[in-house]
């Protein structure tokens, strides 16, 4: 059987053929766990947002990223062409989030429904921390085979209320969301969710943790990042997507963090955010649909709240 092996990066364009998995590899990237989720139904409005973020966010040309994604949506209308599509996706919102989406767009696809499989996990034997599939060898990636299962009507069904739910004004139907049918989505919202400035020093997770990582003194950004993942409950962002958290602490009026050197260091106004005597003044920026400021989380009832 033709098969296409779908999935949210490059990581296992090599490591599949290796491990004994036949088949074209269609990837599909777009890292909607971070920045703005528009709530449109244009394909190309959805990526024109999505580029004008991205080639902000990480100081890179619009034209080759806006390329790059309807590169990608379009290997999706091609996948009709298959007589099998096995999704690869983990279990940390990076993952899920981009699996949200991709059985979002292919629920409309009905004839192509029989063909779709998904193979996701949360954990590896002698793994630990399991982070993703693209920590594995080729000989652990090959005993994942016959793992696949078909994509049910409810996972379908979920995926389409937690986009809708992602991509909405404020957060409350997120937070509220369903996620039995695909098991490792409710653990990932709620690493999402973390990411709103929090109501005890308006920090979001992320930003906590590097602020954390430099307290005893300066780092290299390998360093910090390195700190970032092992306080992390549920890592996802990898070492670029950690650039525009560190910009926002460093670049601010009023920043937190000072970037001197090739290292990060805490100003004074940082630390007192740590000492918990200030707290920290969120910009405008977007978590999913939803434009800060105007929300928080609350880490005591575990739910968002608004300002």
């Amino acid at each position: 059987m033709r098969t296409a092996h779908v999935r949210c990066g490059d990581d296992l364009r090599e490591t599949l053929v290796a491990a004994g998995f036949p088949g074209d590899f269609v990837p599909f990237t777009d890292p909607v766990s971070q920045g703005p989720v528009p709530r449109t139904a244009d394909p190309a409005e959805f990526d024109a947002v999505r580029a004008d973020w991205l080639a902000s966010a990480y100081d890179l040309d619009r034209a080759p990223v806006f390329e790059r994604l309807s590169r990608e949506r379009a290997g999706l209308d091609a996948l009709d062409a298959y007589d099998r599509v096995v999704l690869w996706f983990e279990h940390d919102w990076f993952d899920q989030a981009i699996l949200i989406r991709l059985l979002t767009v292919l629920a409309r696809r009905p004839a192509l429904h029989e063909r779709l499989r998904l193979l996701s996990i949360g954990a590896f034997p002698g793994e630990d921390p399991f982070i993703g599939f693209g920590q594995l060898s080729a000989s652990q990636l090959a005993t994942l085979a016959g793992r696949e299962r078909p994509v049910a009507p409810d996972q379908f069904a979920t995926a389409e209320r937690a986009w809708a739910a992602l991509s909405a004004p404020d957060p409350v139907a997120l937070a509220g969301i369903d996620g039995d049918a695909l098991p490792y989505l409710r653990r990932a919202v709620a690493r999402h969710l973390a990411e709103l400035p929090w109501t005890t020093d308006g920090l979001s997770l992320s930003e906590r943790l590097c602020l954390r990582a430099v307290s005893a003194g300066p780092l290299p950004f390998p360093a910090v990042f390195q700190a970032h993942q092992d306080g992390d409950p549920l890592p996802y962002l990898g070492d670029v997507m950690l650039l525009p958290v560190l910009r926002r602490l460093h670049e601010a009026e009023r920043p937190a963090l000072a970037s001197r050197g090739g290292q990060y260091q805490l100003t004074a106004y940082g630390q007192r955010i740590l000492h918990g005597d200030a707290t920290w003044q969120t910009f405008p920026r977007w978590v999913g649909g939803v434009l800060l400021p105007g929300w928080r989380w609350d880490p005591a009832a575990s739910r968002p709240v608004p300002d």
